[in-house]
């Protein structure tokens, strides 16, 4: 069977493969930005995983000579800010 037994023109066959054509295309396009954002997050990642290392090896290098950081390693706790109407409550 073609397209001219079912009565469709030649104008609705090139309008349908266009259309076919476009999502096609749009989905491609969809694709390869997905691509190059995530290969663009996955260096970003790997610098910041870097980065991270290099400080924990530096620290641990200051540990061992004993220049730690605040206080010689002591942990300090974070205190919560008294601005304006803060009352320090939650809810």
């Amino acid at each position: 069977m073609t397209y001219q037994s079912r009565g469709r023109s030649i104008f609705e066959v090139v309008l349908a493969i266009c259309f076919v054509a476009f999502l096609i295309g749009f989905i491609t396009v969809l694709c390869i930005g997905n691509y190059f954002r995530a290969k663009r997050a996955q260096e970003r990642q790997r610098q910041r995983r870097e980065a991270k290392q290099a400080s924990q090896n530096n620290n641990a290098n200051n540990m061992e000579r004993g220049m730690g950081g605040k206080g010689g390693g002591e942990y300090e706790a974070p205190t919560l800010p008294q601005g304006a109407g803060a009352s320090g409550r939650l809810l």
